[in-house]
């Protein structure tokens, strides 16, 4: 079908004003040049009708004329053109013999020419005269003008009055540059630089052109591509079949081919099977030129528009339509002919095919016909994604490999590896049941499916194929790594410790980094720094031998290890970011799962549960072992909100039905929600049963928090107990260790011993505050200590309950604030009433709560989200959604708008 034009200018706001700005200059006597600069196919010729139809609504008269290209040109042919234009409506001007130069019939055939000067004052007058009351005088394509027509321009921008001088030319360093750089320094002219069009551009004019059919996103990015941009192309690209180079461009192309040498056009039709963008070296290796040879060819297609220079040794196509109309004009044998000598001359230059020159000669291999040489490049490709870590990168390389491979068994080995090491469990197992299947006594192939059971979760199933391993070589000492991990993970961590130990003194480097790794794991249980130093190693001997996606792991389980203590969530974000750049979405899933269970320990329920939600998310889609413990994490940041989720924890047992673990941390949860109400007795019971679970695996790795609180609430809920109970395990995790001196501090209470139960005391309250303050678990704590301290008369616990009553209020946690102000009475203490904000009448009007209205007062004084949650005792994140509810109750736009009108509101106030 014909090409649709666009019946709307999109894209060109700010040119169409400068346009009409001059015209409505001209009205007032005064005169402007403006000069519109950028590739063909910019628009500009659009914008220059666009002025003329503005000029004639205005019944300002419109003169135009046009330069060709040097092979039809004639001295002065665009003014000329414009003045016969004009002069067809006008005569009886006495300028006559100057203007014969530029008007037949007014030349004097004995009178000798003047200079350009004269002939240019001239002009000036004739138009002057033409344009009594204004003139739009519009020269086009001046990048084809004589340099004598060049002058005439300069001349008239230096002195015009009543005429708008609109000129268009390509943006090229050239002497149309020269000119209008120079005008605009001096103030004579406005140049205007037509950019692409952007993507929502693009799509405005696609829609405006009424194509009904273009509604695919994949072939609106397509078209983007294409166009680069270009509103001509656009239009183009519209009116043709998809895929398909419109005729216009390739008559253009064609049309342009035709004007080069031999060389220049075998170096554009070389180039455009290397690519959209091509090594100039490369280049001159595939058509056989030396390098000043090829230069020059270059140099000559830079000139013609095709080609522009890209980065340091790179060029590229200035359109990718061009490329495509070069390769369309191209015979088959001929494309294949092509690609056989850039594949030649690619080996020749890149060898090693490093970067994105195995994707360079795996597509040259398939354009001369080679599946063979394609499938190579491609599995290389792949096999150093993989070492580098880029899985995604990997991943397409791999299946691209398999697309051309006639026997893709080696690809679907290492694309199992990829799939893997991503967390794509799923299709990482089928792939490896298939290799199994075809080679069922290949020890390599069960270690393989072994490692995706494991990563899903499936221990027993790692088992089943692992004892199908023989202990010797290579495939044994793999074997045993993963044997290490399935005893990790049931609880055996002596079996664990002795196996990671084994695979790191005699295995490859690889395994080595695994087992140190898992001894990393093992270390966090007694000893942080320990585990830290042992992620270290792995992290510096992975890097050692190139082994990315290894060290990305190693740091993330170091980041791991590292937080435990200081709760640092930078350290997870900046693991986080470094495991998502390699495409382990696994990895991601694992460190979102940290990244709950550390927002949980600072009392940052609302970044808890995004984070939760997001593992949840990637954990139910990939497979992977970490959903179930997501689900428990998410059910404690929503206790933390006061919200009970049983669903969650429903769903995480019938997941994991035998881990009895899981079964612990459920119950614990439950504890937090009786806490929560101030129900000790009930928090004490579902803690009783949590640590009933964990005795059930006595060797299980655990940080739960849940070990600290049932510490607690069996020394404040038996008024007999002047002892803790022993712990089950090491008490590495700092909310345990600080919980566990808040439980001595009640014992030594009831023993007399004050002075020690005050240490205690405040010994516990620093492990808790320091770094990262441990709040809702210290809160709780200090709770239960000053029941007792009220009970035994030591300490200040009316003082503690006073401190502590706000902040939980604040919080909005109603049945844990009463159960304080109770203490308080029974304390003797007059119970401060609770503190709620009187909300004005005009912040009334506007809908805004107490919470709302406290928050809009700090807001006024200035104070930011992070100041705000600190005075009001709030998250971050809850004080920004109170500040948007804020800027939407408001009407406000933006914060500074919000203060303003925060303030008037106030009264002028910017106090509380």
């Amino acid at each position: 079908m014909p090409a649709p034009r666009c019946p709307v200018v999109v894209g060109r706001t700010g040119e169409l004003a400068a346009v009409r700005s001059a015209l409505a200059a001209t009205r007032l006597g005064r005169g402007s040049t403006t000069a519109l600069l950028g590739p063909a196919g910019i628009g500009k010729s659009r914008l220059a009708r666009e002025a003329v139809v503005a000029a004639e609504a205005w019944g300002i008269p419109a003169l135009t004329g046009r330069a060709v290209p040097h092979g039809d040109a004639t001295a002065f042919r665009p003014i000329a053109e414009a003045l016969l234009a004009g002069l067809r409506r006008h005569e009886g001007f006495d300028a006559r013999p100057e203007l014969g130069r530029l008007v037949p019939r007014w030349r004097v055939d004995d009178r000798p020419e003047g200079s350009v000067l004269v002939l240019a004052e001239a002009v000036l007058r004739l138009l002057q005269d033409l344009a009594p009351d204004g003139l739009l005088l519009v020269l086009e394509d001046l990048h084809w003008a004589d340099p004598e027509t060049l002058s005439v321009v300069e001349f008239l921008a230096d002195n015009t009055e009543r005429v708008a001088l609109l000129l268009t030319a390509r943006d090229e360093p050239d002497a149309v540059a020269q000119l209008t750089d120079a005008l605009a320094r001096r103030g004579a002219c406005t140049v205007r630089i037509l950019a692409p069009l952007t993507a929502p551009e693009i799509d405005a004019m696609i829609d405006a052109c009424g194509i009904d059919t273009l509604v695919d996103t994949a072939d609106r990015q397509a078209l983007r591509r294409r166009s680069a941009g270009l509103p001509l192309l656009v239009e183009e690209l519209l009116g043709a079949e998809p895929g398909v180079v419109p005729r216009s461009v390739a008559e253009s192309v064609r049309t342009r081919l035709a004007a080069f040498p031999d060389d220049g056009r075998a170096a554009l039709q070389a180039a455009a099977v290397l690519g959209e963008r091509f090594d100039w070296r490369v280049l001159a290796d595939t058509v056989g030129l030396d390098e000043t040879a090829a230069l020059a060819v270059l140099r000559e297609t830079i000139r013609s528009g095709m080609i522009e220079p890209a980065e340091q040794d790179e060029f590229r196509f200035r359109h990718a339509l061009v490329r495509d109309a070069v390769l369309a004009d191209l015979l088959p044998p001929e494309r294949a002919a092509w690609a056989a000598r850039a594949l030649a001359a690619v080996r020749h230059r890149q060898p090693e095919l490093d970067g994105p020159w195995c994707d360079v000669a795996a597509d040259l291999a398939l354009t001369a016909g080679d599946r063979a040489a394609a499938a190579e490049v491609l599995l290389e490709a792949g096999r150093r994604n993989l070492a580098r870590g880029a899985l995604l990168s990997a991943e397409t390389t791999l299946r691209r490999a398999r697309e051309v491979s006639d026997d893709p068994t080696a690809v679907d080995e290492l694309l199992a590896e990829v799939l893997t090491s991503a967390g794509k469990t799923e299709e990482a197992a089928a792939i490896s049941r298939r290799l199994l299947d075809a080679a069922p006594h290949a020890a390599a192939a069960r270690v393989r499916l072994a490692r995706v059971h494991v990563r899903a979760g499936r221990w027993a199933a790692a088992e089943a194929e692992l004892r199908q391993v023989p202990t010797d070589g290579a495939d044994g000492l793999r074997a045993m790594v993963v044997r290490a991990t399935v005893a990790l993970e049931d609880a055996r961590p002596d079996d664990a410790a002795h196996l990671a130990a084994a695979a790191h003194e005699r295995g490859p480097v690889d395994v080595r980094v695994e087992a140190l790794l898992l001894l990393s794991r093992l270390a966090r249980r007694s000893d942080l720094d320990e585990a830290e130093a042992l992620a270290l190693r792995a992290r510096t001997l992975a890097e050692q031998h190139g082994l990315a996606h290894a060290a990305a792991r190693a740091a993330y389980e170091r980041a791991i290890a590292g937080v435990q203590e200081t709760l640092r969530v930078d350290l997870l974000a900046e693991a986080r970011a470094r495991v998502a750049a390699l495409g382990d979405l696994a990895g991601v899933a694992v460190l979102d799962l940290q990244e709950t269970a550390i927002r949980n320990a600072r009392w940052e329920a609302e970044e808890a549960v995004a984070a939760a939600t997001r593992c949840i998310t990637a954990s139910r889609r990939l497979h992977l072992a970490t959903l179930p413990k997501a689900l428990v994490l998410d059910a404690a940041a929503r206790a933390y909100l006061g919200e009970q989720a049983e669903a969650q924890l429903a769903e995480a047992q019938a997941l994991a039905p035998d881990d009895t673990h899981l079964r612990g941390e459920i119950a614990q949860v439950r504890a937090m929600w009786a806490l929560d109400r101030g129900d000790d007795t009930a928090a004490h019971a579902h803690l009783e049963e949590a640590m009933t679970q964990f005795a059930r695996r006595p060797d299980e790795v655990t940080g739960s928090p849940g070990v600290g609180l049932w510490l607690m609430t069996t020394v404040a809920c038996d008024a007999g107990r002047i002892a803790p109970p022993e712990p089950p395990d090491p008490l590495t995790n700092r909310w345990n260790r600080g919980m566990a001196r808040f439980a001595e501090a009640i014992a030594r209470g009831r023993r007399g011993d004050r002075a020690g139960a005050l240490t205690a005391f405040d010994e516990a309250e620093d492990t808790l505050r320091s770094p990262v303050d441990i709040g809702w678990h210290r809160l709780q704590a200090r709770r239960l200590v000053a029941g007792a301290a009220l009970v035994d008369g030591w300490g200040e616990p009316a003082r503690w309950l006073a401190a502590d009553l706000p902040k939980v209020e604040a919080r909005g946690r109603e049945r844990w604030a009463a159960a304080l102000r109770g203490q308080l009475r029974r304390a003797g203490v007059a119970v401060p009433r609770r503190t709620t904000t009187v909300v004005p009448a005009v912040l009334r009007e506007k809908g805004l709560t107490s919470r709302e209205s406290e928050v809009l007062v700090l807001v006024a004084e200035g104070l930011d989200n992070r100041e705000i949650a600190a005075r009001l005792v709030l998250s971050v994140r809850t004080v920004e959604k109170h500040v948007e509810r804020l800027l939407a109750k408001t009407g406000a736009a933006r914060r500074p708008a919000l203060v303003a009108e925060a303030v008037r509101l106030l009264g002028g106030r910017r106090d509380s």
